[in-house]
């Protein structure tokens, strides 16, 4: 059976930061994809980002209404879920913003992320949410059907411009 426990940091780490790798990994631009995802791995896990990556999720479970939760069916992590809040007073709004939400690559395809997706809709409107926000590569076709069955509508348009030949092998 598929249920949710709080993200503990200690025992959890490993698995957070290899499926936050996965997630950055499918959502990057073309030129940074270039390369193979063992190679992407070992230069992101090589950077300061899994330890800003943490710090963030821990910070950001101080607010009880934080969502961070591991996904599992008996011993195995099936999912895993960072959702933050925002509110915004001069607009009487509280804003969720999906972080992250990754199913375990064993686990895809079978309808756990559009569960997953309600699921945080819910827990959004629960916790005083009015607007549920959530962001995904221009290329990561998957991710961008899972929101349009989930009735998100694209709001913002991001353009990045490459300046100079990168060698992406060696970055």
């Amino acid at each position: 059976m598929l249920s949710p426990r709080s993200i503990d940091i200690k025992t959890d780490k490993d698995t957070l930061l290899e499926l936050h790798c996965r997630i950055n990994y499918e959502s990057e631009c073309a030129w940074a994809r270039a390369r193979p995802y063992e190679q992407y791995r070992e230069k992101w896990f090589s950077t300061s980002q899994p330890e800003s990556y943490l710090k963030d999720l821990v910070e950001s479970m101080k607010d009880k209404r934080t969502i961070a939760e591991i996904w599992q069916n008996e011993d195995s992590v099936i999912a895993y879920l960072w959702v933050t809040f925002t509110n915004m007073p001069d607009y009487n709004i509280s804003i969720a913003e999906i972080n992250d939400m990754a199913v375990s690559p064993d686990f895809q395809r079978r309808g756990i992320a559009l569960k997953l997706m309600a699921y945080i809709e819910q827990q959004a409107r629960d916790r005083g949410a009015n607007l549920l926000r959530s962001g995904t590569g221009f290329e990561n076709t998957a991710s961008q059907g899972l929101h349009a069955k989930s009735g998100f509508q694209t709001y913002s348009i991001r353009y990045e411009k490459l300046l100079t030949p990168r060698n992406v092998e060696s970055q």
